[in-house]
């Protein structure tokens, strides 16, 4: 912070105590965060479409697919011909599978739920950064969902869903985790296995299906631009970002799922250095810092201690089971939820790598920190644009807790002011954002019930 600053910020905080003592001025700056984020939550249009029962979705034949490019992709084997492709590893590695099927004595449970669950160990386990780690949630759910949509929407009705979803989720995951190759297939065999009594055959031709669309994920996943270079030079000047070595400053230039790109929703531009407006943030932060409270550094560390994506998995999880939502719906569940996710995320890289905004501690030096600020720029902030997203999905699959579920992004956002990682700006242009995201994402999944509805009439 330059002399300017310094000098600007004790004369604003001198008259704010002058009215207020310094516990009304804490009350007060989170009354305010939360009144910012009423208004912002109700001034995003909300999708409105007509909805329907699962087994409607699932005769539907005009459902969204995410890397098909409908479920009779020319891409797929016939119908009837699902194993035509497989090589003669993959025959063995299911004869031995099915065969070992006579000694599992107990369900699987829900195959999207495990495979997920697969992913959260390998992607924790592999130290991915949030953005990545969002792709690779993904990756794996849209090829699940695009997979059972391809065998409940045509003529492969003998088709078993576990064993579709084995082949489409293993050989995405092998694609992502290379060196995991035999846990991940071990762990498909048990998945294969876990029907008892059921045809070589069928169980061959469903893992046919799901690798066949799995192999398509891949091909999306080596085109997406994630692995591309970042060549520019980092900008330098007042309340600029000042770190090395960036984490993904490119992320917000990958293939999107449901948005156009990482520019199509964007936040206004952040408050000028040395502004009212920023000087008052910086000032916000230190002072929260100041006063923090054995609850909130707790709230701190349940946004903290698991990425995001992590976090709506677990709770979609949860909620697929006692919800009890069948195959079909957990899947698709799943392919919304970490599409829109993965979606946030490049946004949001977007407007971070475009502004360059500078970090708390690196505005105030003495600033200390609940837990380690991630190295990349502030604006806007990830957790905040991701969960207002998250929480705008899931509210539309359980309608019933929307409000709760839209209570917990406006906590993942305060979560960053109180950790002192994030100034108040970051988080609610975050939440602005995540809403036209999610919205977006709800449209499409609406559209899955209004298509068919609005052709009839």
């Amino acid at each position: 912070m330059n002399v300017a600053s310094r000098n600007i910020i004790p004369s604003i905080f001198g008259r704010v105590l002058s009215i207020l003592s310094l516990n009304q001025t804490v009350a007060l700056i989170f009354l305010a965060f939360t009144a910012m984020l009423v208004v912002s939550g109700c001034s995003v249009e909300e999708p409105v479409a007509p909805r329907a029962s699962d087994a409607a979705l699932q005769s539907s034949s005009n459902l969204h697919t995410f890397i098909l490019a409908s479920a009779t992709d020319a891409r797929l084997p016939a119908p009837m011909n699902e194993a035509q492709r497989l090589s003669s590893a993959d025959l063995a590695f299911l004869k031995g599978a099915h065969a070992s099927s006579k000694n599992l004595l107990t369900s699987a449970g829900d195959p999207a739920t495990f495979w997920n669950q697969l992913t959260t160990e390998l992607g924790l386990a592999a130290h991915l950064p949030p953005p990545l780690f969002a792709r690779a949630y993904a990756l794996v759910h849209v090829a699940v969902y695009d997979a059972l949509v391809a065998a409940h929407t045509t003529p492969r009705s003998d088709l078993i869903d576990r064993t579709i979803a084995a082949g489409a989720a293993s050989t995405v995951l092998v694609y992502l985790f290379p060196t995991q190759a035999g846990r991940i297939m071990a762990d498909a065999a048990s998945q294969v296995g876990a029907d008892h009594g059921l045809a070589l055959g069928r169980v061959t031709r469903s893992w046919g299906l799901g690798k066949s669309v799995g192999d398509v994920a891949v091909d999306h996943g080596r085109h997406d631009g994630s692995d591309a270079v970042f060549t520019g030079i980092m900008p330098t000047g007042d309340g600029i970002w000042t770190g090395t070595h960036p984490v993904l400053p490119m992320c917000g230039t990958w293939k999107t799922w449901i948005t156009t790109s990482g520019s199509e929703f964007q936040p206004e531009p952040p408050y000028r250095f040395g502004s009212t407006e920023d000087l008052l943030e910086v000032l916000e932060v230190f002072e929260v810092s100041l006063h923090r409270t054995p609850e909130q550094i707790a709230i701190v560390h349940k946004w903290a201690d698991l990425p995001p994506p992590t976090i709506w998995n677990n709770s979609l999880n949860s909620r697929i089971a006692s919800y009890g939502l069948n195959t079909f719906a957990a899947a698709r569940a799943h392919a919304y939820l970490n599409a829109g996710m993965y979606d946030a995320f490049v946004s949001c890289w977007e407007t971070k790598y475009t502004y360059w905004i500078a970090r708390p501690f690196q505005r105030t030096p003495e600033l200390e920190t609940v837990i380690p600020t991630p190295n990349f720029p502030g604006y806007t902030s990830g957790h905040s644009t991701v969960s207002s997203c998250a929480s705008k999905v899931m509210g539309e699959l359980f309608p019933v807790e929307a409000v709760f579920f839209q209570s917990q992004a406006e906590e993942a956002a305060l979560s960053r002011l109180l950790g002192g990682i994030h100034f108040t700006h970051d988080n609610n242009q975050g939440l602005v954002v995540g809403a036209q995201i999610g919205n977006k994402v709800v449209g499409i999944m609406r559209a899955d019930v209004a298509l068919p509805l609005l052709a009839s009439h």
